[in-house]
């Protein structure tokens, strides 16, 4: 599934964040991530992005800690040349999961050899037969951008989960590239 373009919200009604994919193939893919789902796969998201980013740039020092600033020096390289301003297109996409989106009840994380990550997202909800689900494999500049616009719902969101920025002194906060309602792009 090729992403073009994804979009981060939080929405205060529901007290979950909204997360949606265009593809290539004009179809969006809509998710709904709570609290409790985003504190369990928050720190491996990181720690993927950060073996990602080792495997393009080999390190001579393996600390984590060297690996943490690899990873910040990328994604502020990645967030500079990120397009947050044009509007999310949703004028006539296919749904193929339906317009409710999914409630994710689990993610599934696994680092490719091709350097992508692949995320598992999957509702498995006791009123359901069969389980929804899709997986994506994301590159890393789309991978920064998802984390970007994931901290930016988490501030609004104040959540205050351990390790993701809450005080918006992450890279690009300001209010440029917002959209209608705080909702933040990444194409």
């Amino acid at each position: 599934m090729d992403i073009r373009q994804l979009s981060v919200t939080y929405v205060d009604e529901h007290d979950r964040i909204l997360v949606r994919f265009n593809t290539s193939a004009e179809e969006e893919l809509r998710l709904w991530l709570t609290r409790r789902m985003l504190s369990r796969v928050w720190e491996p998201l990181q720690e993927s992005v950060g073996h990602l980013e080792s495997r393009k740039t080999p390190l001579s020092d393996r600390s984590e800690a060297s690996r943490r600033m690899l990873t910040d020096l990328r994604r502020a390289e990645v967030l500079e040349q990120s397009d947050f301003a044009t509007p999310f297109k949703d004028e006539s996409a296919k749904l193929p999961l339906g317009s409710e989106p999914l409630v994710v009840t689990q993610m599934n994380l696994s680092v490719q050899d091709q350097g992508q990550l692949q995320i598992g997202f999957e509702e498995r909800l006791p009123q359901q037969q069969e389980p929804r689900g899709f997986q994506v494999a994301m590159e890393s500049a789309m991978l920064h951008g998802l984390v970007h616009l994931l901290q930016a719902a988490l501030v609004k969101a104040q959540w205050n989960l351990s390790g993701a920025a809450q005080d918006g002194s992450h890279p690009g906060s300001a209010d440029e590239g917002h959209g209608a309602a705080g909702t933040r792009y990444l194409q």
